[in-house]
């Protein structure tokens, strides 16, 4: 269980990190910018997780890459869900009326006072529950990192069931209640921040 909580807050913390810079590309006025993060966005998304954690567990070592396999794991998780971080906040960002923007311009504020007091503020803000809503499938996917050999939860729920095959059902539940530890209250604080946006809006 802790490796897990460790493997969420590691790899969510890098890859909102990295979607936060992928979204400040998507929205950046470099149309090269641009063209990075729509690439990077439509390859990882289109490319299943499992497929992520098989080349970043057992092909990077091929290649020369020695690291531990939680470490492996994170990097194919970070890199997998840096797309879905991004466009979240991207989706925040969108969110914002144009007609704010054209009010900004037109009252003189300059391109870096719009992003620092008009953008980001009500970006993030916008951005919140749907990167909840991204973490809490990050917590699910970080099962599939135990059946490739990281001692998480789902890999020791499987560790357990193949020395307490009598125990299978009681392993599964108990299993599925420590995900919901982590998910459940996830699920109520990106509800509950949808409602207070809404009203705000």
């Amino acid at each position: 269980f802790v490796n897990t909580v460790l493997l969420v807050l590691i790899s969510g913390a890098i890859s909102l990190v990295a979607g936060a810079v992928l979204a400040s590309f998507a929205i950046s006025p470099i149309p090269l910018l641009q063209r990075i993060s729509s690439v990077y966005v439509g390859i990882m998304r289109n490319i299943p997780a499992a497929a992520h954690l098989f080349f970043t567990i057992f092909i990077l070592p091929l290649l020369g890459v020695r690291l531990s396999f939680f470490a492996l794991a994170t990097i194919g998780i970070t890199l997998y869900f840096s797309a879905y971080y991004c466009d979240a906040v991207r989706s925040g960002v969108n969110a914002i009326g144009q007609g704010q923007l054209e009010a900004s311009r037109a009252i003189g504020l300059r391109k870096a006072q719009i992003l620092r007091l008009i953008v980001l503020p009500q970006g993030l803000r916008n951005s919140v529950p749907p990167l909840i809503n991204t973490t809490i499938a990050l917590v699910k996917v970080t099962a599939i990192a135990g059946v490739f050999g990281v001692t998480e939860l789902f890999g020791a729920m499987l560790q357990l069931i193949n020395t307490n095959d009598s125990a299978v059902i009681a392993l599964m539940l108990f299993t599925a209640l420590l995900y919901s530890v982590l998910t459940v209250p996830a699920g109520i604080a990106a509800a509950a921040i949808e409602r207070k946006v809404a009203f705000a809006s």
